[in-house]
């Protein structure tokens, strides 16, 4: 009898439990690959687009606003290519559950500073000469079906306007795409100037500044001076790295590395006990037809091999279903992360950890069967029945 037959056969003898037991596996694995995710954006090495760009904020906290016109002291830096500054709108469609990451940026030359959203120029000028203009990302048009020219509505619920509403009225101006896997298209972006005129309060502040450094100077000097350059003022800064940055802005919540680690050790734990419980289970309910194949020349390699791909199929059902869903849900985490921690994505590695995964799992979660079954007495087991 073919192997496979066998294999296919035994795993649904109990039909209930292997759907059950392939339902926790891909629980484990959807929040491995969900994980997996973010934790890439938290651990990702600095990519080409921030390498030399420094991001400043308040020292005390980001929620404190900075004036507009340290953008000006800290171009007069040595070793200062450029700066930019940006300040948090937040904002929503239509309704509350429609969450949207949008910032008012400087039109002057924040896309020249970020250029991994890329833009065509006549849409960026389009952009810069329209007040109230908005640069969505393509991900965001598609969702809501938007096209360059329509007027949308957008309401915040921290900034009011001149005229005592949270409504905003913009029009799209462009269109921008991602660079690559690790740029968010689901941002966007609006004049700051626009913003500074229209809003009711703090005008002239920004929520934080970004300056592009000259390749050959060093990060650390020019970021020290920044702060130095502001320390005995009303408003002292904290300059860092983009990267540590948006770290910092993640784990202002909560340690969020520690928590993913902690997290995945638990999963995976959880995951050996379940599935080697339910292969267990299986071997025992089988241990007399077991001694029967023994009698019939069936080697015990070959019964364990049998358990082995019994465990590999319950293992990459689940896998298979719990990435899936985790690819499904990407999107919308993206979104609610997308203004201090992008760069949640899947990487190619992950996909090859998971495999890696369900193999050695499926080893492990034969080790107990595959003992008993080197032990499996023929004589005593069958002698038993009779």
């Amino acid at each position: 009898m073919n192997t496979l037959f066998l294999v296919w056969r035994n795993s649904f003898r109990n039909a209930s439990r292997f759907y059950l037991t392939s339902l926790s596996v891909a629980v484990a694995f959807f929040l491995f690959t969900l994980l997996a995710a973010i934790n890439n954006a938290l651990s990702v090495s600095v990519s080409g687009n921030n390498e030399y760009r420094l991001m400043t904020n308040h020292k005390i906290s980001i929620t404190r606003s900075l004036a507009v016109n340290y953008s000006q002291k800290i171009a007069a830096l040595e070793g200062v290519k450029a700066v930019s500054y940006a300040s948090w709108f937040g904002g929503f469609y239509q309704d509350e559950t429609n969450q949207l990451a949008v910032s008012a940026v400087d039109h002057k030359n924040y896309f020249s500073l970020f250029n991994e959203y890329v833009l065509p120029s006549e849409q960026l000028t389009h952009w810069q000469n329209t007040r109230t203009g908005l640069i969505i990302g393509q991900h965001v048009a598609d969702k809501y079906g938007w096209k360059i020219g329509d007027k949308i509505p957008l309401s915040s619920s921290i900034w009011m306007n001149k005229s005592g509403s949270f409504s905003w009225e913009f029009i799209v101006s462009g269109i921008y795409q991602k660079q690559n896997d690790s740029t968010d298209a689901n941002r966007i972006f609006f004049q700051h100037a626009y913003f500074d005129k229209a809003r009711a309060y703090a005008k002239n502040m920004v929520s934080w500044l970004s300056t592009g450094v000259k390749h050959e100077y060093d990060m650390n000097e020019v970021a020290q001076a920044i702060d130095k350059l502001f320390a005995n003022s009303n408003a002292p800064t904290r300059t860092t790295t983009e990267q540590l940055f948006l770290k910092a802005q993640a784990q202002q919540f909560v340690d969020m590395a520690m928590v993913i680690n902690i997290v995945l050790a638990a999963v995976f734990f959880t995951l050996l006990l379940i599935v080697c419980n339910s292969m267990i289970q299986a071997n025992n309910d089988r241990l007399n037809e077991n001694a029967m194949m023994k009698a019939l020349g069936f080697s015990s390699t070959k019964l364990i091999t049998q358990v082995y791909l019994e465990s590999l199929l319950l293992l990459g059902v689940g896998a298979l279903v719990g990435v899936i869903l985790a690819i499904a849900l990407m999107a919308p985490v993206k979104v609610h992360f997308a203004d201090f921690l992008p760069g949640i994505a899947i990487t190619t590695k992950h996909y090859f950890f998971v495999l890696i995964s369900v193999f050695i799992t499926a080893a492990i979660c034969t080790f107990i069967p595959a003992v008993n079954i080197k032990r499996l007495q023929i004589s005593q087991t069958l002698g038993a029945v009779a």
